[in-house]
């Protein structure tokens, strides 16, 4: 239920917070960055803000629904370790529970890594020319990945070997 709520309340508020920050960004706006953090790569305002509102939303939502509809969809042939352990009748339930909780906190995950990417992006078109904070960048990306790998490892405990 936690997990679910918060995806929810993520994707209500993220939309609002890329909206709401992104009204100083020039009408040109820097969205690729190379070496040194230098701008290589731009997009109109309004291109820049439909793309990454939409991918914000989209692909966790994406994501989500693939988690939480596909193993019910697919059943028997849903791909986790011991399927037929884990989708037998008296388990199909809590497993199937399982995989949508999962699927809302990967959920959560991207939205707040993409989020966080567009305030990165926001930061970087504050200075002439526009210049991404490498630093930043890679604190950024571990936290997603240190992310990603704690739920990597909290599925693989939920399904490791059935007993």
């Amino acid at each position: 239920m936690l997990p679910r709520l918060l995806f929810v309340l993520l994707l209500i508020v993220a939309p609002a917070v890329i909206w709401a920050t992104s009204a100083p960004l020039p009408a040109r706006v820097a969205t690729h960055f190379g070496r040194g953090g230098l701008a290589n790569g731009w997009m109109t305002h309004d291109g820049y803000l439909m793309f990454i509102l939409a991918f914000t939303v989209l692909l966790p939502a994406f994501v989500v629904v693939m988690l939480c509809v596909l193993p019910r969809a697919r059943g028997s042939r849903a791909g986790i370790p011991n399927r037929n352990y884990w989708l037998a009748p008296e388990r199909r339930g809590a497993t199937l529970s399982a995989l949508a909780s999962h699927g809302f906190w990967l959920g959560c995950l991207l939205v707040v890594f993409l989020t966080a990417i567009h305030l990165l992006t926001v930061e970087a078109n504050a200075v002439t020319p526009a210049r991404l904070s490498e630093s930043t960048l890679i604190g950024v990306m571990a936290g997603f990945a240190v992310g990603i790998l704690l739920w990597v490892l909290a599925l693989w405990a939920r399904f490791r070997d059935a007993p």
